[in-house]
């Protein structure tokens, strides 16, 4: 395993890290930019429908979540845990475009090496706050 998987295990199962929302807030800039860039990138570079249909559809969901995240996060305490729910349910559906898009962009050549790599870093970055966050 390496450094960076046994650092996310560490701070998911960890009490005293209570700086996960913190966290979440920070790498969100990067996380949605990498799918942002990702998707755009991969629609505008193949003509394929087996490669523009995920990065569209890693378009949409990055923006319902971020509409279903902002909502919980800034919304009416009693609605938190609904919210709460709906937010992670979306970040699953998230991590699996955004690993269908990857898959795409490998096997689509009009791909440039740059923004597969992009995809694939996204796909990892996804995992990241659903990791932290469901322990």
């Amino acid at each position: 395993m390496n450094k960076i998987g046994l650092m996310v295990i560490l701070c998911a199962i960890t009490s005293v890290f209570a700086w996960k929302k913190e966290t979440h807030f920070i790498s969100l800039p990067l996380i949605e930019g990498a799918g942002l860039y990702s998707s755009i990138m991969l629609t505008r570079e193949s003509g394929s429908p087996s490669t523009t249909i995920p990065a569209y559809s890693t378009m949409t969901l990055l923006c319902m979540n971020a509409a279903v995240g902002g909502f919980t996060a800034l919304g009416p305490q009693e609605y938190y845990p609904t919210f709460r729910a709906i937010h992670r349910y979306v970040g699953f559906a998230v991590t699996a475009v955004g690993l269908w898009m990857s898959i795409a962009a490998a096997n689509d050549k009009d791909i440039r090496p740059l923004e597969r790599n992009v995809s694939y870093a996204y796909t990892g970055l996804t995992v990241v706050p659903l990791i932290l966050f469901s322990f």
